[in-house]
């Protein structure tokens, strides 16, 4: 098995793009980038490795930095065989105008979706996917920003958080999870203790409490951000939680793209700067 965290935060953008392709099985993609972002950098990398496929793609949430590269994966005629893209509820979408989300352009992108053939279907807590030999993508939360334990939250506390099981290993994989949803998730750590954690919300301040971390108790960090964004003030409190628990970090924009590749029992990680 491999999990590719594509590098799709070179120009300084923000956004994430998460491959993972399992011998004898299946291939998916977690979020799709940015428009600007999916055209120069993950379409070139899907061209690079062959990927015309893809079995089931998810979006995290419906901010574009995750659902604007469907666009051009479209265009380019790469084939969605399922696509899991929860809609936001139009009064916590918009409150977001223009910086965040945005309803009308959610449901447009949905119905370019629609255009080409690919339907989007809702992602539900408890869902589980098989994938191939020894692996199982769950989704373990997946909350509407209306209806959750915490009351109304953001657009980035819909974030599906989903655990990817590959033999014993577990990888959790979580959007952009902001703190009110990741302080309640925390409560439940043998939920969502995993081996590797995709830091949320590119690993900025607004994200979930150390207890998440704590929770999670992770061997590995990868964090989807630019150089500049991991290394600014708004990224300290997490920076320094995984220093001060020795826990080593993969950084898009510091490493270039990132594989998690599991062969048996074994388990690397490459950086295409860093080496292995």
């Amino acid at each position: 098995m491999r999990w590719t965290m594509i590098n799709v935060n070179r120009t300084g953008q923000q956004a994430d793009a998460h491959l993972i392709q399992v011998d004898g099985g299946k291939t998916i993609l977690i979020d799709a980038g940015h428009r600007n972002t999916a055209q120069t950098m993950l379409l070139p990398y899907l061209h690079r490795h062959g990927i015309r496929e893809i079995d089931i793609v998810f979006i995290t949430h419906p901010h574009i930095d995750h659902y604007g590269g469907l666009e051009y994966l479209l265009q380019d005629g790469i084939t969605i065989h399922a696509l899991y893209f929860n809609v936001p509820d139009k009064e916590v979408c918009d409150r977001e105008i223009p910086w965040g989300c945005n309803y009308q352009d959610v449901l447009a992108i949905q119905n370019l979706c629609r255009r080409y053939g690919v339907y989007p279907l809702t992602a539900r807590a408890g869902m589980k996917f098989s994938l191939g030999p020894d692996a199982t993508m769950e989704i373990l939360y997946a909350f509407d920003g209306v209806h959750t334990p915490v009351g109304r939250t953001d657009i980035n506390d819909m974030s599906l958080v989903m655990m990817l099981h590959f033999k014993k290993r577990r990888f959790l994989f979580t959007g952009d999870l902001n703190r009110k949803i990741g302080g309640y998730i925390a409560k439940y750590p043998d939920k969502i203790k995993a081996d590797v954690l995709k830091v949320p919300h590119h690993g900025t301040e607004g994200t979930v409490p150390d207890d998440f971390f704590s929770a999670v108790s992770p061997r590995y960090a990868l964090v989807p951000a630019p150089a500049y964004l991991w290394l600014s003030k708004r990224s300290a409190r997490i920076r320094n939680w995984f220093a001060e628990n020795h826990v080593p970090v993969f950084v898009n924009g510091l490493d270039g793209d990132i594989d998690v590749v599991i062969k048996n029992t074994n388990m690397e990680i490459y950086s295409n700067k860093r080496g292995k």
